[in-house]
């Protein structure tokens, strides 16, 4: 297994290196500050949220991801400021990113609301092997002069978003890494061979929504679905979730030829007034239906968010109704 990993890194020895960027994470619904810039400051508090995700389990130089989100809704201004910080690890694949957030929002009939949100910030990757790395075939690579040099650069990165909401319906268009960076190390000579570092970040798109199909007083069904690509890879995420009294959450995704998604969570409330604000947190289970299925022991993540009702930090703000 080691010798199959490292000949699949050797690729990178290729002058352009083309890949997705960006990690994916099963409970998307619970971050959406992470895929789309206009959502920030739409659940009308101060929001903190942490997930992180262990993928494939058991198999030499697996992804490893977490995201940092916090937002803040601006009630005078009609918008919301946040950030996001990623970090993402795949073999010696290393990204770190920080992005500054905005968005405005406007209201709609019906209680509904439009936002126009964009990030700017920064990317970093590091490409290439470091140190003692123990999945590689060999621990002698500096010496071996056909293993390219890494790559270690950090660029200016953008992105843009539009989402809607009313109390029963979301949905969402958004694009990260909107101006497409080269990042380049130009050319390096490692004994008789010469390497030309070249990476092209790709621009990925996001769509997604969801509804509240069915809410009496003590059960919520939610479906929703997420379309990520780069324009070259596909995925699609289709999930259902139902919460019993607002206090206990279970449901499950279905990656298309990816991945069946089981997942739970439970809320601990810090408004009486509304009872959606407070203390969450959630699993998920990534059980592999690729070919991969043989070669992991699944994928583990977990999601903590915390949400602070305005009235704790100023006692004034917009009607406080969050709504999915």
């Amino acid at each position: 297994m080691k010798k199959i990993i490292t000949l699949l890194a050797l690729a990178l020895r290729s002058t352009m290196a083309f890949a997705q960027q960006d990690p994916q994470f099963s409970q998307y619904m619970n971050n959406k500050l992470f895929m789309n810039p206009a959502y920030a400051g739409m659940r009308n508090a101060l929001c903190m949220s942490l997930i992180g995700r262990n993928q494939w389990n058991g198999f030499d130089g697996s992804p490893n991801s977490g995201v940092l989100s916090t937002d803040f809704v601006l009630p005078k201004n009609s918008g919301g400021v946040g950030f996001n910080l990623m970090y993402d690890k795949l073999g010696f694949e290393n990204n770190l990113s920080f992005h500054g957030i905005y968005s405005k929002h406007f209201e709609l009939k019906h209680e509904s609301q439009i936002g126009i949100g964009m990030d700017i910030g920064s990317f970093s990757k590091r490409l290439g092997p470091s140190g003692n790395q123990q999945w590689l075939a060999t621990t002698n690579w500096q010496a071996d002069a056909t293993i390219p040099p890494q790559i270690k650069k950090t660029v200016l990165d953008l992105g843009l978003g539009i989402w809607y909401q009313n109390p029963k319906l979301w949905f969402g268009i958004s694009t990260s890494h909107l101006n497409g960076k080269l990042i380049d190390d130009g050319n390096q000579q490692i004994g008789n061979e010469n390497h030309n570092l070249v990476f092209q970040m790709a621009r990925h798109y996001f769509i997604t929504g969801g509804a509240n199909l069915f809410q009496p007083n003590t059960w919520e069904v939610k479906p929703s679905f997420l379309i990520k690509t780069d324009g070259i890879i596909t995925s699609l995420d289709l999930n259902t979730t139902i919460i019993y009294k607002k206090r206990f959450w279970f449901g499950a995704s279905y990656r298309y030829k990816d991945a069946i998604c089981p997942m739970a969570g439970f809320l601990i409330p810090s408004s009486k007034a509304n009872p959606d604000l407070g203390l969450k947190v959630g699993f998920a289970y990534d059980y592999s239906t690729s070919q991969l299925k043989n070669y992991n022991n699944g994928t583990i993540e977990v999601f903590i968010n915390y949400c602070m009702p305005l009235e704790w930090l100023t006692g004034w703000g917009r009607d406080t109704r969050i709504f999915l």
